[in-house]
């Protein structure tokens, strides 16, 4: 791949004249999205008729996704210009998805865009190997079963990543308990406490139901939102012709942060929503690159992959076929495997062409 090569630039230094991120825009973007949500939450709360407040709901769990963009895109450091507007504005938008900024950012920042695809560093949908999976407690194998039918993408990242990683998470699920991780913890809370607030003050001016409102304005909305980016996360690095890894070494030959993750084209166009983060490949080679130019970047990382980026459109035959082969997976040979053990998909990753 020309000029990304292992022997070539750093890959700190790859696409860096997308980086620039600017002011003005980001605000107007900022903007926007919050004036989404809350439009979705004006529906859902003070307009009469509950179909309209569905509409509010929904309209309320896209708010939470491109806020929460905003605020991944803070983290990154990719968003604003200046360091301090994306720390303040990164902790805000993330307010609505109940997400902690610094534990955000050594989950996703570090371990994820470290080590994405390398089991033991990154932990976003890493799948079993066999043995691994036959070890486990009744209990947590069909919890993994569920997690992995084709619909269990909501209760994936809600137990497994926000539960315990993004809100209070312990000393043994991200390796430290730092001061500034419970401050965005307590912070996610007491934004929390005041959402509810919100609510209850409303239903109590309006005489509707509190645990009603509750459930159209946080309850659905939440429950869409953690669904939406479960299903994301397992489409961008979870695919018959995407390797998992063990060994660092391999991973590195690989360039896994490049090989190991998708570009998907959803249906309906619904990626061009998502301020451009299915632009995934270009993303992973410099997550510095602003939402605001992901669509340019990925297109020269196409243009310069000779067959190294795995880009797709997503229908409903290539995601059950996705679903169906990829259940656990054998590191060794670098093969998916169902659920009994046996061989779905062959790749060669050290080849550089997966096969399947």
């Amino acid at each position: 791949m020309s000029g990304m090569q292992s022997n070539g630039p750093s890959r700190k230094t790859l696409l860096r004249s997308f980086e620039a991120a600017g002011t003005l825009r980001p605000f107007a973007v900022l903007a926007l999205d919050m004036g989404l949500f809350a439009g979705g939450s004006v529906l859902a709360l003070a307009v009469v008729g509950l179909w309209l407040k569905l509409l509010g709901s929904a309209l309320i769990a896209a708010g939470i996704v491109r806020l929460f963009l905003v605020g991944h895109d803070a983290c990154h450091g990719s968003f604003f210009a200046a360091k301090t507007l994306n720390h303040v504005f990164g902790r805000i938008a993330f307010l609505p998805s109940m997400t902690a900024f610094s534990l955000w950012d050594v989950g996703h920042n570090v371990a994820h865009h470290g080590f994405n695809n390398l089991k033991g560093r990154d932990q976003v949908w890493a799948p079993y190997s066999k043995e691994e999976f036959d070890r486990l407690p009744r209990r947590r194998r069909i919890m993994e079963r569920i997690y992995r039918s084709g619909l269990g993408w909501g209760l994936y990242y809600f137990v497994e990543l926000w539960w315990r990683k993004l809100y209070f998470a312990t000393r043994k699920e991200i390796g430290s308990g730092r001061l500034r991780y419970k401050l965005d913890s307590a912070l996610v809370s007491v934004g929390a406490i005041g959402w509810i607030g919100i609510v209850a003050l409303v239903a109590y001016q309006t005489h509707q139901q509190f645990w009603l409102l509750a459930t159209l304005a946080i309850g659905i909305p939440f429950a869409l939102w953690n669904t939406i980016m479960g299903f994301v996360v397992f489409v961008q690095h979870t695919h018959p012709s995407i390797a998992w890894f063990q060994k660092r070494q391999e991973w590195q030959r690989t360039r896994g942060y490049l090989t190991a993750t998708a570009t998907v084209r959803l249906p309906l166009r619904v990626d061009r929503l998502m301020h451009c983060i299915m632009e995934h490949n270009a993303h992973h080679v410099n997550p510095r690159i602003s939402m605001f130019a992901l669509r340019r970047a990925q297109q020269q990382v196409q243009d310069q992959a000779n067959g190294d980026v795995l880009s797709y459109r997503l229908n409903w035959h290539t995601y059950r076929d996705c679903v169906r082969r990829c259940k656990l997976y054998d590191y060794a040979n670098h093969t998916w495997l169902n659920w009994r053990g046996e061989v779905t998909a062959r790749l060669d990753p050290l080849g550089g062409v997966p096969a399947s």
